[in-house]
């Protein structure tokens, strides 16, 4: 068996349409686990259930490499991607790994607040039933730090308006859809499967 095909993926779910989409067109030949993107939400959760995840990998194939698809998202994030044949996908979180570094830190600059599909769908649960920020307080809580929404379009699912349109009331943000490409994570993951073969 070849190092290629010992390769696994474990990513967050936030990821899952695009990388399905480049797994079906053929540009990423890798076998990806996914993990609920709201374990984010409570980030010891998380820490566990990649530790978990990672430990079944290596009790599967102890010489196999695994790339991590995700950003600086728990405490111990530079502790697993620093195992043996394990590396990361560059960038500080979802969002920065779709967009890439450059386009990424522009918008940011500028206040955008970000949202991927799977969770412009879940913005309430997250604002609502995870955060507890309610009315003026969500409001004035978004409005310090942000000057408006951005939808991050992929193509692969419709695009939620009457969702976008409420977080934007609720939250007092204007939303921007903008198109973006899979190549930014393409070429993340691209790379941290390239990474994995000098990390034993």
């Amino acid at each position: 068996m070849t190092q290629a095909k010992r390769q696994l993926c474990i990513s967050c779910s936030i990821f899952r349409k695009e990388i399905e989409a480049l797994q079906a067109s053929g540009q990423l030949d890798l076998p990806v686990e996914f993990l609920n993107s709201m374990l984010h939400m409570v980030p010891a959760k998380l820490e566990t259930r990649l530790q978990e995840a990672l430990g079944s990998a290596h009790a599967r194939q102890p010489d196999g490499k695994v790339v991590l698809a995700y950003g600086d998202c728990c405490g111990h994030m530079d502790t697993f991607e620093s195992e043996p044949g394990t590396a990361r996908t560059e960038g500080i979180n979802c969002c920065e790994i779709l967009l890439g570094r450059e386009a990424y830190r522009k918008l940011r600059k500028e206040g955008a607040f970000f949202l991927m599909p799977e969770w412009a769908l879940a913005w309430k649960q997250i604002f609502v039933g995870q955060l507890g920020l309610l009315g003026p307080c969500a409001r004035t809580f978004m409005q310090e730090m942000h000057s408006r929404m951005i939808y991050l379009d992929t193509g692969l699912v419709p695009i939620p308006q009457a969702a976008l349109q409420e977080a934007s009331e609720f939250l007092g943000l204007p939303v921007e859809i903008l198109p973006v490409s899979l190549d930014p994570l393409l070429a993340s993951l691209q790379q941290a499967a390239r990474a994995t073969q000098s990390h034993d």
